[in-house]
C-alpha cells in the first residue's frame, strides 16, 4: 500500500491564522529574497502553502489536505512563531506547541483547544 501523500489540516478560522501567520512570518525570516535558488523555492513553498490553508479552512469548511512534504518545514515555522512570541510576553507555550503539534498529526484544533492551552500556558 502507498504511504499518503497528504495530511489533513482539521481547525478552525482562528487557529488556522495563526497557523498561516506562523508559515508567513517563517517564511520571510528563514528565506529573504534576494537568497540562494533554492532559499527562494522553500520561501514560495510556504507562502503558497500559506495561502492553500488560507482558501481551504473558512468557517463552513474546517478541514484542509496540503502535501506531506513541507511538514518539516511548517513544524520550522511554528517553532519560530513561538519562540518569538514567548520572548515578547515572557511566557513558555508549551500547550500552544502541542496542540499545532497534534494539527501537524491531523488532530482537529479550535479556538476552544486553543483557549485551553493559552490558559495553562499563562499559569506558568
Amino acid at each position: 500500500m502507498a504511504a499518503r501523500k497528504k495530511i489533513k489540516l482539521s481547525c478552525d478560522p482562528d487557529v488556522r491564522d495563526i497557523l498561516c501567520t506562523a508559515i508567513r512570518e517563517y517564511a520571510h525570516a528563514a528565506y529573504p529574497v534576494g537568497g540562494t535558488e533554492c532559499a527562494q523555492v522553500a520561501r514560495y513553498t510556504l507562502l503558497e502553502l500559506a495561502a492553500e490553508i488560507e482558501a481551504g479552512i473558512t468557517g463552513e469548511n474546517e478541514s484542509v489536505e496540503i502535501s506531506k512534504r513541507p511538514r518539516a518545514m511548517v513544524r520550522a515555522a511554528l517553532e519560530y512563531y513561538f519562540n518569538r512570541s514567548d520572548e515578547m510576553q515572557g511566557l513558555t507555550s508549551t500547550h500552544q506547541r502541542a496542540l499545532f503539534d497534534g494539527l501537524l498529526q491531523e488532530q482537529a484544533v479550535m479556538r476552544s483547544d486553543l483557549e485551553v492551552a493559552l490558559a495553562a500556558d499563562s499559569h506558568h
